[in-house]
C-alpha cells in the first residue's frame, strides 16, 4: 500500500515511522525546506517509549505533484492549515485513495468533504502522542487506547475503507474501527478541550496539572460544558457521563510530555484553539448553552497569539533594521 502523510510534524512523523517499519510504502509531504532535505539525507529517528532509538530511511518531498497518486492520503496538520493541506495534495488524490484527517478538534473533516467529496474522507483520532527533539527526530511517548481509530465520514463503508484497514492491521498495527466516526472524534475532544488550552496557559505538564487543584477545577468546567454542548447537538457516548473523569485520566497519561498547543505557544505560532474551545463556545452560543470557561480560555489564548504575533512583528522590524 502506497500512503502519503500531510505534515512532517511530530504526529506525521511518528505514523511515517510506523508505517514503514510495517513495510508500506511512505512519503511524508512538508512544506519546510530544511526538513525536507534533512530527513531526505539522514533518515528520520524515533526515541520509542522503551526508550530505543529508530533509523527509518523515509521518502519526503514538497511537491505533491511529484509524488503522484496514492492509496491513502493521510492529513497531520494543524487545523487551521487543512485546506491549504489538501488542496496542495490533490496531485496525490486518484479514484481510489481514501484521504484520512487524524487532527485535533472539529471542522477539518467538512473540510475535506468539500474539497475531495464525502465518500473519500475517512476521520480518525488517535491518542498516542510525541515532542520534538530535533528537525529529524522525536521523542515517542506512547498514549492510551489503539494506535488509531478510524470510520468513514459519511458512514458508508466502502471496499477502498475496508482494503486500508485490512492491510494496516494485517501488518500488525492496532488500527481499530468505528461506525459512528463522530462520537469518537468528540471523545477524544473531551481531553483536547478540557487540557490542551490548560497546559498552553499555565505551561503544565499532564503529570503536574492534575495534582493541582486550581487546574483540575478549570479542566472539570471546560469539560463540562463540552458535555452539555455535545448532547444538546443529539451526541452521546458514556464518557459524557463523567467528562472530566476521562479528560483527567487522559491528561495524567501524558505525563510530562508538553502537549501540542503549549509547544505551539513556546514557540511562538499560532495554536487549535479555532478548532477547540472556540467551538464549543460557538455552537454553546447557538443552542442557548453558557460557556463562560471555554470563552474565557479562548480570550485569553487569542491574546497569548496577539502577544506573540507582535514580538514576530517587531523582531522583524528590528531584523530589518539592522540590515
Amino acid at each position: 500500500m502506497d500512503i502519503a502523510i500531510v505534515g512532517a510534524g511530530v504526529l506525521g512523523s511518528i505514523f511515517g515511522s510506523l508505517f514503514s517499519r510495517a513495510g508500506f510504502d511512505v512519503t511524508l509531504i512538508e512544506v519546510l525546506e530544511e526538513r525536507v532535505r534533512l530527513i531526505a539525507r539522514d533518515g528520520l529517528w524515533v526515541q520509542m517509549p522503551d526508550g530505543e532509538r529508530l533509523h527509518t530511511q523515509v521518502s519526503i518531498s514538497s511537491d505533491p505533484a511529484a509524488v503522484g497518486p496514492k492509496d491513502l492520503v493521510m492529513v497531520c496538520v494543524k487545523g487551521y492549515h487543512t485546506r491549504s493541506a489538501i488542496e496542495g495534495a490533490l496531485p496525490m488524490v486518484a479514484e481510489q485513495t481514501v484521504v484520512a484527517s487524524v487532527q485535533n478538534g472539529l471542522g477539518n473533516l467538512e473540510t475535506l468533504a468539500e474539497v475531495v467529496g464525502p465518500e473519500r474522507v475517512v476521520g480518525g483520532i488517535t491518542a498516542h502522542s510525541g515532542m520534538p527533539v530535533g528537525m529529524n527526530e522525536i521523542r515517542y511517548v506512547g498514549g492510551l487506547g489503539p494506535l488509531l481509530v478510524i470510520g468513514p465520514y459519511d458512514g458508508v463503508v466502502r471496499p477502498e475503507f475496508q482494503g486500508v484497514v485490512s492491510r494496516l492491521q494485517g501488518a500488525g498495527l492496532d488500527v481499530h474501527t468505528a461506525a459512528d466516526i463522530n462520537s469518537v472524534i468528540w471523545k477524544k475532544l473531551i481531553a483536547n478541550v478540557a487540557t490542551n488550552v490548560v497546559a498552553a496557559l499555565t505551561g503544565l505538564t499532564g503529570s503536574q496539572a492534575v495534582e493541582h487543584p486550581p487546574t483540575v477545577s478549570i479542566i472539570r468546567g471546560l469539560a463540562g460544558e463540552l458535555a452539555q454542548v455535545a448532547r444538546a447537538k443529539g451526541i452521546d457516548f458514556p464518557e459524557l457521563e463523567e467528562p472530566a473523569e476521562f479528560a483527567l485520566k487522559a491528561f495524567a497519561s501524558t505525563k510530562n510530555n508538553r502537549v501540542s498547543m503549549l509547544q505551539d505557544v513556546e514557540a511562538g505560532r499560532p495554536t487549535e484553539i479555532g478548532n477547540l474551545n472556540q467551538v464549543i463556545a460557538r455552537e454553546g452560543a447557538r443552542l442557548g448553552i453558557p460557556t463562560p470557561f471555554n470563552d474565557a480560555v479562548t480570550w485569553l489564548v487569542q491574546g497569548v497569539e496577539e502577544r506573540n504575533r507582535l514580538r514576530l512583528a517587531a523582531r522583524e522590524q528590528d531584523g530589518g533594521r539592522a540590515s
